[in-house]
């Protein structure tokens, strides 16, 4: 099994733990698709909510939908450069459950 961190170099801080350990995960195009699909599920739901419902509140979320896949997009387009791709997860992560999060409490309103 390949080591994480190379024999003889101390991971100091964080930060060094960060780049060498999460951004190699990050960058798995497995899980670029996973979040794809995850995204544009969201987004399904939103839309077929909205007809079920027939109220225009389940489209609140969209807009938080969209930065995450554009977010998902600029990760990708970012390939190795490991201080952009934490960004942009960072920013990816942060919008979808903002707009995981606006869905219920749309849902609870509706209720």
């Amino acid at each position: 099994m390949e080591k994480v961190v190379p024999e003889g170099r101390d991971v100091r801080g964080i930060s060094d733990l960060t780049y060498r350990i999460i951004t190699p995960y990050l960058s798995n195009p497995l899980l670029h698709r996973g979040l794809q699909v995850v995204l544009i599920v969201l987004g399904a739901v939103c839309l077929v909510a909205t007809g079920v419902r027939l109220s225009p509140l389940p489209l609140l979320p969209l807009p938080l939908f969209a930065v995450a896949y554009y977010a998902l997009r600029r990760a990708r387009a970012a390939g190795h450069n490991d201080r952009a791709l934490l960004v942009w997860f960072a920013l990816l992560l942060s919008a979808t459950l903002l707009g995981f999060w606006l869905l219920s409490v749309v849902s609870h309103w509706l209720t």
